[in-house]
């Protein structure tokens, strides 16, 4: 048995001290009611005491993968961004891939996206790909477009679109399921590389105090394949726990894993570690790119005469019947939707389920009181991700303007209606600190409506203990409460 001693208790600052008896608290209580016989003692220095954070909706395997792209988070003109990829194509040995990350058209004076004759004027020969910092769209050379076989007879696939010029030719700007036909071309990690890039993510999100993190789309290349990388990193001593949604199509899809080898995967994961929660879908895109399903018009838009805009990645009859197929196998399900459309779809289903608490709403950034209401009702959860709203003010207020993002992300509206709401980074779309996003929740940047700020007790709870719930850990972890695991984060201390 260990006493943790000399620490204040985050919710109060009250002296506590707190007993651990093989991963988990024993007792937590009054300073002055600790026991005296225990095997051993730490000196807490005066530091306060808070549950490790928890990150309930994030790409782990593609936060360790891109620590090795080319970033162009600093590029604000097309001019940085097409000369950061020239030197990494200088850079680079002859044939591989030229991947970057955190593209941004957005903050380009015109707004508009590169085109691919201005990355074939690097390299016609290798393939280049710069993904959006939304994650939702990348623009690609010709030879990345020829990799992935897509020539000018390319039609759209569904949910997606490969964007033309005014002359009907391919401009490499890929939105969607465009994308990601594109980047399912590139050669695939290979398991050592996935196991590696899982620890790297893990030492990243502990150092800024993550206990447990949540990978919102596991099966990206070979789902088989992931499972086995995040098992064994969590056996070679990942530092957080691992908590992972599969997409939907790998486990009910027509080419999804036989249940049978998933059923093997997840049957060899020791669940305090590294467990499978539930299956991810996605309802619709993102701002940036204006591909959310949106009530109304992105500013940038042609006038087409349609009350609405953006892109629903399926049918709503297609949507509806992948919702009722994972519910009706006992899968929990966690839905990506933005805009306000497509959150009447994933409500629509939701309602028609056995038991909607079970289910989770990502994102949810465009609200309306009425939806508000809706979602208190049907009690589904929330994940939402503070964070967004400090990096992509700029974009935002771009594709919607200032009246329609001010009111973004209305997490206060929802937590008095009731709704559970938990928050989170999707890094690594952002840097993924979860004080950022405590920060960003409490005291929202100019130009967001005040009025939804939360309170900082409410925003630490929404990355732990809330986080707990999103991630079916209620009572595992998030509160350093007896039977809990010990998890914890020390602030402040004297040492």
């Amino acid at each position: 048995m260990t006493l943790y001693e000399n620490f204040l208790w985050w919710v109060d600052g009250s002296p506590q001290a707190m007993t651990v008896d093989q991963g988990r608290v024993v007792w937590r209580g009054p300073a002055t009611d600790a026991p005296l016989e225990v095997g051993r003692r730490i000196d807490l220095e005066g530091g306060t005491l808070y549950p490790a954070f928890i990150d309930a909706h994030c790409h782990i395997l593609p936060t360790g993968l891109d620590l090795q792209k080319l970033h162009l988070g600093p590029c604000s003109t097309p001019g940085d961004v097409l000369d950061a990829v020239r030197a990494r194509h200088e850079a680079l040995e002859p044939g591989a891939w030229l991947h970057a990350v955190h593209y941004d058209q957005t903050k380009f004076p015109d707004g508009a996206h590169l085109h691919r004759d201005a990355l074939d004027a690097i390299s016609a020969e290798r393939p280049i790909l710069l993904r959006h910092v939304n994650g939702h769209a990348s623009v690609a050379n010709s030879a990345a477009l020829a990799a992935a076989r897509i020539d000018e007879t390319v039609e759209d696939p569904p949910g997606g679109t490969f964007v033309r010029d005014e002359s009907g030719r391919l401009t490499g700007v890929l939105l969607e399921r465009a994308h990601e036909f594109v980047t399912a071309a590139a050669p695939e990690p290979t398991l050592d590389e996935m196991v590696e890039a899982i620890l790297a993510a893990g030492r990243e999100m502990a150092a800024v105090g993550i206990g447990t993190a949540t990978d919102m789309m596991t099966g990206r290349w070979n789902l088989a394949r992931e499972l086995e990388a995040y098992r064994l990193a969590s056996e070679q001593g990942c530092p957080i726990r691992l908590r992972l949604f599969l997409q939907w199509g790998t486990v009910l899809g027509p080419r999804g894993i036989e249940p049978s080898e998933l059923a093997g995967h997840m049957g060899a994961m020791d669940a305090e570690r590294c467990k499978v929660v539930g299956l991810k879908i996605f309802a619709d895109g993102a701002i940036g790119s204006a591909t959310a399903a949106i009530y109304g018009r992105f500013l940038n838009d042609p006038d087409d005469g349609r009350a609405e805009s953006g892109q629903l990645i399926y049918s709503p009859d297609r949507f509806h019947a992948m919702v009722r197929a994972a519910d009706e196998a006992g899968w929990r399900l966690a839905v990506h939707s933005i805009g306000d459309r497509s959150t009447d779809l994933v409500l629509d289903s939701f309602a028609t389920t056995a038991d909607p608490r079970r289910h989770r709403i990502e994102h949810a950034m465009l609200l309306s009181d009425a939806q508000i209401e809706r979602m208190a009702a049907i009690g589904c959860h929330c994940t939402m991700q503070p964070e967004f709203l400090m990096k992509f003010g700029h974009a935002y207020r771009r594709q919607l303007g200032q009246e329609r993002t001010a009111r973004l992300k209305r997490a206060e509206s929802m937590r008095r209606a009731g709704i559970p709401l938990s928050f989170s980074s999707d890094r690594p779309i952002v840097s993924g600190d979860p004080l950022d996003g405590i920060r960003t929740a409490c005291s929202r940047p100019d130009g967001f409506d005040p009025a939804e700020n939360v309170s900082y007790d409410f925003a630490v709870r929404a990355y732990s203990e809330i986080g707990a719930i999103a991630n079916d850990d209620a009572g595992f972890v998030g509160r350093l409460e007896a039977g809990e695991v010990a998890d914890y984060r020390l602030e402040g201390s004297s040492g």
